[in-house]
């Protein structure tokens, strides 16, 4: 699973919001963020949301076992 941090307006709030949304793929196409602005705004009870940004998580640094230097 893939995680992104997104950032989006409304049309009644021109302030920057951000959610964080999990998807079994990747952000690849217009297609996607459209469903990722339905479901945003459906979850915040918003008529409709616009993306303004999208990053993904990166996944967190592998940890040394205990002992060892790096």
């Amino acid at each position: 699973m893939n995680h992104y941090c997104i950032w989006f307006v409304s049309p009644d709030d021109a302030a920057t919001r951000r959610a964080e949304v999990t998807l079994d793929g990747t952000i690849h196409n217009h297609r996607v963020l459209e469903e990722i602005e339905a479901r945003i705004a459906r979850d915040c009870g918003l008529s409709t949301i616009l993306i303004t940004h999208w990053q993904r998580f990166e996944e967190p640094p592998a940890t040394l076992p205990l002992g060892r230097a790096a």
